[in-house]
């Protein structure tokens, strides 16, 4: 997810965005509506904000926290370990391959029933903009870039449903000796799930993964 989102937004568009239509979608400063205000203990407040980008659901989450932002960035793309601290069941979360600042990788979450559990193949990458940290990730085809990881999947979780949109971003910002973290995300999970499930779950999953973050930066950094 990324750190993981439980991606459970209905898309209606009939073909979604391209990666640099939501990238530029989500830059852009308009069109952002405040969805909720979450107190969270040992976070403080969380803001999550909605925005829809070519038909796409995206989400915004916001708080400022007294963490290392480089410590929240080294843990925004530790894949592996995502499973061990993170609130939602994931089953498989592995890195297929990383080249310098950039890596290729999948993870499964494993939904509530009767909603479908759900997978993704994303290319990720790291590092520093100015002086924030930002991890990006975009979905990347594993039909064609990794075939056998994605029958591994299929044949382990023949009932399991590939996100068709998955775009988005973690960034930290340093303020004075806080750090603002920002999570967004635009997603399509696929599938017949209907509007006011994926709503009630944005606004727990966004504040959820601030929060499970947070709370791994502030372990991390008393090691």
């Amino acid at each position: 997810m990324p750190i993981l989102s439980l991606v459970l937004l209905l898309a209606p568009p009939a073909a979604a965005a391209t990666t640099a239509e939501f990238r530029a979608g989500l830059a852009n400063t308009s069109g952002w509506e405040e969805v909720a205000r979450k107190q969270v203990d040992d976070v403080g407040e969380i803001l999550i904000r909605h925005k829809v980008i070519g038909g796409t659901d995206c989400l915004e989450g916001s708080a400022t926290a007294a963490v290392s932002p480089d410590i929240l960035l080294t843990i925004s793309y530790d894949i592996p370990g995502q499973p061990g601290w993170s609130s939602w069941k994931v089953p498989v979360s592995a890195t297929l391959k990383k080249t310098g600042s950039e890596l290729d990788y999948y993870q499964v979450l494993d939904n509530p029933p009767p909603i479908a559990d759900r997978y993704w193949f994303l290319r990720g990458s790291y590092g520093r903009q100015g002086d924030d940290r930002v991890f990006t990730w975009e979905l990347v085809d594993p039909v064609t870039t990794w075939p056998a990881a994605l029958a591994e999947v299929k044949a382990r979780f023949p009932d399991a449903v590939m996100t068709a949109v998955n775009v988005g971003d973690w960034t930290f910002s340093p303020v004075g000796g806080q750090t603002r973290i920002r999570y967004r995300i635009c997603t399509d999970a696929g599938g017949n799930i209907p509007r006011w499930v994926g709503e009630i779950a944005a606004k727990s999953t966004l504040p959820t993964n601030i929060a499970d973050a947070v709370k791994e930066a502030k372990k991390r950094a008393s090691k």
